[in-house]
């Protein structure tokens, strides 16, 4: 029997300001083996010290129940880790842990309310490389800062799983949230070149013109997030309006058609006829879903 596929955790970093929703994305340097040159959320692997059991006064536990309580494992129907509260709980971490390496965003407040300080910021900014190198210094960070995660904010978006042609392959869970207002994103320009906040229209221009070019998860995410942002009027009715989302898991299937890959999602009608590994196909799925394309076609990306 094939090992579980890793388990990974992605963010949606968004603001709404006079030129509408915007969403931070990072550009992943050229050389890398998975994913090189391509533009996405922040995010990565769960790792082991995300789940070490001193993290656990540092979350808020109604959070996790709520939140976790809905990314318990179905039969995805895929070599899929199984998901119990503790491993929601990881997710979560992994979600912040990631995001702060990457993008130098912590989603963190003082323990008992309180605001950040300049000094304590710039004592955390300081630490954000050792916990890059080291995963368990970020539970450090947590502790000796007295701090705790926000994961109360983080809105359960979506979950793919990376097919099986792929040398490399994560079950991600996606999340979004506002990004905090008093910190300001960066990259460490080793794994990651750029970063930008950028509206629909810069984004969709670049990638017609072949400047950004992205993984299909990533593409799909932002077509659901746009459509959502218009359908709710604003991004706080957005994230409100959708905490409750029902998340299936997404394992696309695919076909090649020329130099390009056409990926088949699973409320496609021909979906569980065609061959190749698949996950859970419901019989009604949401709204949201059916309102996006069953099929699409990419570049292939290696």
């Amino acid at each position: 029997m094939a090992a579980p596929i890793p388990l990974a955790a992605t963010v949606l970093l968004l603001r709404e300001n006079d030129a509408g929703l915007q969403v931070l994305l990072t550009k992943r340097a050229a050389g890398l083996s998975f994913m090189g040159g391509l533009w996405v959320f922040p995010g990565g692997r769960m790792e082991a010290s995300d789940l070490a059991p001193e993290l656990a006064a540092r979350l808020d536990q109604a959070a996790i129940a709520d939140t976790g309580s809905r990314m318990l494992s179905t039969d995805a129907g895929a070599d899929t880790a199984s998901v119990d509260l503790d491993t929601a709980r990881g997710l979560l971490v992994a979600a912040c842990r990631e995001t702060f390496e990457e993008s130098g965003v912590l989603l963190a407040r003082p323990h008992g309310g309180g605001p950040w300080g300049n000094e304590r910021l710039a004592r955390v900014a300081a630490r954000r490389v050792a916990t890059t190198a080291d995963s368990a210094g970020f539970a450090r960070v947590l502790v000796d800062e007295d701090l705790v995660l926000d994961v109360d904010r983080l809105v359960y978006w979506s979950h793919w799983i990376t097919p099986a042609f792929e040398s490399r392959r994560y079950d991600t869970r996606f999340f979004a949230l506002t990004v905090p207002s008093d910190q300001e994103a960066s990259v460490d320009r080793g794994e990651l070149t750029h970063h930008a906040w950028l509206a629909e229209a810069d984004i969709r221009s670049h990638l017609a013109s072949g400047e950004m070019k992205m993984a299909p998860p990533t593409r799909a995410t932002l077509q659901d997030l746009w459509s959502s942002h218009r359908r709710h009027g604003g991004l706080a009715a957005m994230l409100e309006a959708e905490r409750t989302r029902i998340v299936p898991p997404i394992l696309p299937k695919w076909v090649e058609v020329g130099t390009e890959i056409e990926i088949v999602l699973p409320w496609d009608k021909h979906y569980l006829q065609m061959p190749g590994e698949g996950c859970r196909s419901l019989a009604t799925y949401p709204d949201y879903l059916m309102a996006m394309p069953s099929r699409m076609r990419f570049p292939r990306v290696r």
